[in-house]
């Protein structure tokens, strides 16, 4: 169990020294929206994409949801402030108990509005930052298990390009073993033929026909 706690431990080791390496090779360079990418999918062959890919690519596109919300958000928030302080401004006209109501109530909303779009703004300012570290953490992971893949890949084109040698000398040999036959057995058959001659060898043939 040691053993095999040990090997785990040592590629995790090795994985995460792999994806630090990528994190800096990819610094300063633009790394496209993977989940946007249709190049991204096709590298992982139909119903094999690991859990901990798609678990990425879950909180990567949770990100992206939530980039769209709050600029969309942020929008109608500011539309509605709009709004509301035109009816501040509309309602000067109205009667002072009224007015006071109505006016207290719009500043109220106000306020809440302006603490929303604030808070949001805020919120939208760190998003990209974050979709950035999601992104890169998602390729980092997915170029991990691209490579590991690779390798197999090596390894097991290395086994077949073997076999597919030795069918070939296996092939070379039989067809040699086939052409000696075959002369041999001609040479014999003109031989027969020779000694025989040619009613008995189709005696032969004809019986030959028949097996």
């Amino acid at each position: 169990f040691l053993t095999y706690q040990n090997r785990r431990n040592g590629m995790k080791r090795r994985d995460l020294e792999f994806e630090t390496l990528v994190r800096e090779a990819l610094k300063g360079k633009k790394v496209p929206i993977l989940v946007l990418d249709r190049r991204w999918h096709t590298l992982f062959p139909q119903g094999e994409k690991p859990a901990e890919i798609i678990q990425l690519e879950e909180k990567l596109n949770e990100l992206l949801k939530r980039q769209g919300y709050l600029v969309n958000d942020i929008k109608d928030l500011k539309k509605t402030k709009k709004k509301l302080m035109e009816g501040i401004v509309a309602g000067m006209n109205d009667a002072e108990p009224l007015r006071d109501k109505k006016k207290k109530n719009q500043q109220r909303l106000l306020l809440e509005i302006k603490e929303r779009i604030e808070t949001e703004s805020d919120e939208l300012i760190e998003l990209p930052r974050m979709i950035k570290k999601a992104n890169e953490e998602l390729l980092a992971t997915g170029a991990h298990y691209c490579f590991e893949r690779l390798a197999n890949g090596d390894e097991q084109l290395k086994i077949v390009k073997q076999e597919i040698e030795e069918l070939r000398i296996s092939l070379r040999e039989k067809t040699e073993w086939k052409d000696d036959l075959e002369e041999s057995m001609d040479s014999a058959y003109s031989l027969m033929h020779g000694l025989l001659g040619h009613d008995v060898m189709n005696l032969y043939d004809k019986r030959k026909g028949k097996e």
